[in-house]
C-alpha cells in the first residue's frame, strides 16, 4: 500500500490537470476526514482504504485489491461556488478537481508492476466545519488490485 499511496501522491502532484493546487495541499493522511487548516485550498487527501485478499481454492486463484481514498475539500463558498467552481475570480470547484483526479487516475496503474487493474468505484459529499472553517470535502474511491494463480 505504501507504493501505491507514495506513487498516486507523486503523480498528482505532477500533472498539469491539478497544477492550480499547491503540491503541499496534496498529502498522504491518516484518515480522511484529515485536512491541514494551514495549507491552502483546494486540498487532495490521501489515505489508506485498506486491503482486502481473495482466495478461490478450485481455481488456484488470489486477488489483492487496495483500496485508496482521495478527499477533496474546498471552503465552503455561498451559492454553489464550491461545487461548481467560478469563472471570475477563478474558483476550482470540487467537481472540477474530481474530474481532474479521475482524468489523472482512471485505469493508470501507477507504473507499479503490482497493479492490473486501477478504477474508481464509488464517491460521497459531505458539509462539516472543523476548527471552525467550513469545509465540503468530495470523497473518491479507488481499488488497485492484483491477480495472480498458486
Amino acid at each position: 500500500m505504501k507504493d501505491i499511496l507514495t506513487a498516486i501522491k507523486t503523480i498528482l502532484q505532477n500533472s498539469s490537470e491539478l497544477s492550480y493546487i499547491a503540491n503541499n495541499s496534496i498529502y498522504i493522511a491518516p484518515d480522511e476526514d484529515f485536512f491541514e487548516s494551514a495549507k491552502t485550498f483546494p486540498q487532495i487527501n490521501i489515505s489508506d482504504g485498506g486491503t482486502v485478499y481473495t482466495i478461490e481454492e478450485n481455481g488456484g486463484v488470489w486477488e489483492k485489491q487496495c483500496t485508496v481514498k482521495l478527499s477533496v475539500m474546498q471552503l465552503l463558498e455561498v451559492e454553489d461556488i464550491s461545487i461548481m467552481g467560478q469563472a471570475a475570480p477563478k474558483i476550482y470547484g470540487i467537481l472540477e478537481t474530481v474530474n481532474s483526479i479521475h482524468t489523472v487516475l482512471c485505469d493508470n496503474k501507477l507504473s507499479l508492476a503490482e497493479v492490473e487493474l486501477a478504477l474508481p468505484f464509488s464517491d460521497e459529499k459531505t458539509i462539516y466545519i472543523e476548527n471552525d472553517i467550513p469545509i465540503v470535502k468530495k470523497a473518491v474511491n479507488y481499488t488497485y488490485r492484483k491477480f495472480g494463480k498458486f
